[in-house]
């Protein structure tokens, strides 16, 4: 009798397609492989812990019971045919009197097709009458054991091994040795070493091939941009282009510094326009090649940014820059397979071939994966098992962060903490820059006592000079007129006064209810106008009609007068060039932000270029009570030249960041459930404080819905729609629905808040719910419901909402 660990459907029946010992020696092997000895833990316990878990994953899977539910899914009862627990105690037994290890090793195979809970609830679970069932099935799938011949070939384990040690008792030795002696260190082995096994068995199940990582010519950006050259003269004399080259030969001599390779965290503040994308990456790949030679191993590069349109720009760039086949993009809207399905790649087998692709994109089988800030800290700082799956990637790895002061204030302290023992168990280096750089490691210390002694891990700030560099410009400058709050209706008169005609206008407000109420305002008086277009932007749009518009904005800006009214999606990334602004009273970061969307290429015409600061009154709405007066406060004393931009910010963040303003409490209980393990309650829970699966980049709001937008002739839209229903309906596999529509349906869809008069009206229509909070706007009735400039119609008497970024 042959052992399988998966089987496959082949006519209207099932067969076994993957041997069991095969499958345990994929994942063993594709493990090992990946495990790295540089990582920061007792490597020899470490690997050997690792070696455990691998080969005893799915021991229970050599039961009866599991390969008749391999054939025949319905004539096995749930229980008996669920396998980790077999493996789980036998690991624990193999291990006898190193308890740590043992219940470390109980739990990885427990919870190995599971998101990460409690340990001590995993060991000693609430539901006891689960735990009364497990252990009576446990002597009915030790006797059914088949063929365990065949592993004891690679593998050692002793009969006496298969043996089960009551709840209660794991739960003893845990309170005796591990409740209240975990550390943080633990929280990176455990993450590091369920995340090598999942990723393994996942691989090796789907036949995915490990990527081995290959060199990267060290200079593509020279080879693409040729080596920054600029004349020797003072700073202030210099171009824009000769100041982007200044930069990026500064911070590519860091390389040349005595004991770089010691340095695991970098810094990099520098001016909106400065070329940070290429100079950074110019930067990451000379140290890779550094890091090759004198220290033997290929990096993976993972360059984390926040919003899709940046990330699109960056995989752009990169993609020009060293090749599309070494660069990945991992994002909501990502195209796993580009333009073209090449199929010959792959095996014959079309769904096959999708979930090998699938996978490899799903784990980061790529030299440089450019990804979200959602999918990066939700996977350094995270529970599922989804996700986890690419912990491990992180050691080793040089990580970019860009446009970091898009992070909530109140998160900071966490995420530092997360970065600093990234570096420091898992061998990572992170280079962390912005335009606006927040302190973060200030506040980690200061927030969670978390104190930097090691001097391998203080930042090393890559531009010695960079408040020079800032002084160099003088683009733009800020001018409040914030002395008297204004609304929507005379919003028009104030601009008409210090409007020029004859110049491209930039207007951002924090609300989308009064964008969209400047914008009909603007409409009405210049909508008639040859030689003036008006263009919206907000969340309240699709994302797709976003990105479209983006477009025809860059187009028309060098040849008509265009006005744009947007919300917050415009501050970081949208690479738009205005000549003036207008800019709600907002953090000064965000004001920043604004600025370097106008004149963004210095041209000597444009110098000083203003960005106006009104008051709707909104700020205290949005961003809370501090956060407005101290932006008032900063705006306080007249206008400002982009020269002192640095020094604006970073007053300003000093005084917003204080820990009497800020409630870092969260930051606080999630490093804290790190520490002592605690990553879930059970859904029956009633959970008693915050785990680590509380941490979240964007906080869902409670009040709102999603809306499907089907605009009328959007034939690839109504057919994304269609294939979603079908879904629901399992009339489609959820592979073709993702290789083949999810990104077209997920464009199409926008949030919009639950007291909106029209949202009443939408729940009313017949078949307008497609799923749970998920409803349809039908192309026939997109004009009662959506604006085709403005997206979702609102109500004029609209309460407060917050803005979507």
């Amino acid at each position: 009798m042959q052992v399988y660990s998966h089987s496959v459907k082949q006519g209207n029946s099932r067969v076994g397609s993957k041997l069991l010992i095969d499958h345990l020696k994929g994942v063993h092997g594709k493990a090992i492989a990946n495990f790295s000895s540089k990582v920061n833990f007792d490597t020899n316990s470490t690997s050997k812990l690792l070696d455990v878990v691998c080969w005893l994953h799915d021991l229970g899977k050599y039961t009866t019971y599991f390969q008749t539910y391999l054939v025949t899914p319905d004539k096995v009862d749930h229980y008996l045919k669920s396998h980790s627990n077999l493996g789980a105690q036998t690991a624990f037994n193999y291990y006898q009197s190193d308890v740590k290890n043992a219940l470390f090793a109980f739990y990885l195979i427990k919870m190995h097709h599971s998101n990460l809970h409690n340990i001590d609830l995993v060991l000693y679970p609430e539901n006891k009458q689960y735990s009364e069932l497990e252990a009576s099935n446990f002597d009915k799938q030790k006797e059914a054991l088949n063929k365990l011949d065949e592993l004891k070939t690679f593998f050692s384990i002793e009969d006496e091994f298969i043996s089960q040690t009551a709840p209660k008792t794991l739960f003893q030795l845990y309170r005796k040795e591990l409740k209240k002696r975990t550390t943080i260190e633990d929280y990176f082995r455990v993450n590091y070493l369920f995340s090598l096994l999942i990723e393994a068995d996942k691989l090796d199940a789907s036949d995915t091939q490990l990527t081995t990582f290959k060199s990267i010519p060290e200079n593509a950006v020279d080879i693409r941009f040729s080596q920054p050259e600029y004349p020797d003269q003072p700073l202030k004399k210099l171009n824009q282009n000769q100041l982007r080259n200044y930069v990026r030969s500064e911070v590519v001599k860091n390389l040349d510094s005595e004991g770089i390779l010691n340095k695991r965290i970098f810094t990099l503040a520098a001016p909106t326009g400065i070329g940070k994308t290429m100079t950074s990456l110019d930067f990451v790949l000379k140290l890779r090649a550094k890091i090759e030679v004198e220290e033997g191993y290929k990096s993976q590069v993972i360059y984390g940014l926040p919003f899709i349109n940046i990330i699109e720009q960056a995989l752009s760039e990169y993609e020009k820059t060293v090749g599309n086949n070494l660069v990945m993009g991992h994002y909501q809207f990502a195209d796993i397979f580009g333009e073209e399905v090449q199929q010959e790649q792959f095996d014959n087998d079309e769904e096959k071939a999708y979930n090998k692709k699938k996978m490899a994109w799903d784990t980061w089988q790529k030299d440089i994966v450019i990804t979200s800030f959602v999918q990066f800290f939700e996977t350094l700082i995270g529970n599922r098992n989804r996700l986890l799956k690419k912990f491990h990637h992180f050691a080793n790895s040089i990580i970019i962060l860009d446009e970091v002061q898009t992070l909530a204030l109140e998160k900071l302290p966490l995420i530092a903490a997360s970065l600093y023992y990234a570096c420091k168990f898992l061998n990572a280096r992170v280079l962390i820059m912005t335009a606006t750089q927040p302190k973060l490691f200030e506040l980690m210390e200061r927030e969670l006592n978390v104190q930097i002694t090691e001097p391998e891990f203080i930042p090393h700030n890559l531009l010695k000079n960079d408040t020079a560099v800032f002084a160099c410009f003088n683009r733009t400058r800020i001018v409040p007129l914030i002395q008297d709050k204004i609304d929507s209706d005379n919003f028009l008169e104030l601009f008409q006064q210090y409007w020029n005609p004859n110049k491209n206008c930039l207007i951002v407000v924090n609300k989308v209810s009064r964008s969209i109420d400047i914008f009909q305002a603007l409409q009405k008086e210049y909508g008639s106008e040859d030689n003036v277009e008006l263009f919206y932007l907000s969340t309240n749009i699709t994302p797709i009609q976003r990105q479209e518009r983006i477009q025809e904005i860059k187009k028309k800006l060098s040849s008509k007068t265009c006005i744009l009214v947007s919300t917050q999606v415009v501050e970081a990334g949208v690479d738009l060039d205005f000549d003036m602004g207008f800019r709600d009273v907002g953090p000064i970061d965000s004001i920043v932000q604004v600025a370097g969307r106008i004149n963004r290429e210095n041209k000597p015409e444009k110098t000083g270029a203003p960005l106006y600061i009104i008051d709707f009154g909104d700020c205290q709405k949005i961003y809370g009570l501090q956060t407005s007066i101290q932006a008032e406060k900063s705006l306080s004393q007249g206008e400002i030249s982009e020269a002192n931009y640095k020094q604006l910010v970073e007053a300003y963040f000093d005084n917003v960041s204080d820990g009497k303003r800020v409630d870092y409490s969260t930051s606080v209980e999630i490093f804290d459930a790190m520490i002592n393990l605690q990553y879930a309650y059970p859904k029956s829970t009633n959970p008693k404080k915050k785990t680590v699966s509380d941490f979240k980049i964007i906080e869902k709001s409670q009040d709102g819905i999603s809306v499907f937008i089907e605009l009328p002739n959007d034939q690839i839209g109504m057919e994304a729609r269609e294939a979603y229903e079908k879904l629901l309906h399992k009339e489609i596999s959820k592979n073709d629905y993702d290789k083949n529509y999810k990104r077209a349906f997920n464009q199409r869809i926008i949030a919009v808040p639950q007291y909106l008069d029209l949202v009443e009206d939408l729940k009313k229509e017949p078949d307008s719910l497609l799923s749970e909070n998920l409803y349809w706007i039908k192309s026939n009735d997109i004009s009662y419901y959506y604006d085709s400039m403005t997206g979702f119609k609102r109500n004029s008497n609209e309460k407060l909402a917050s803005i979507s970024f």
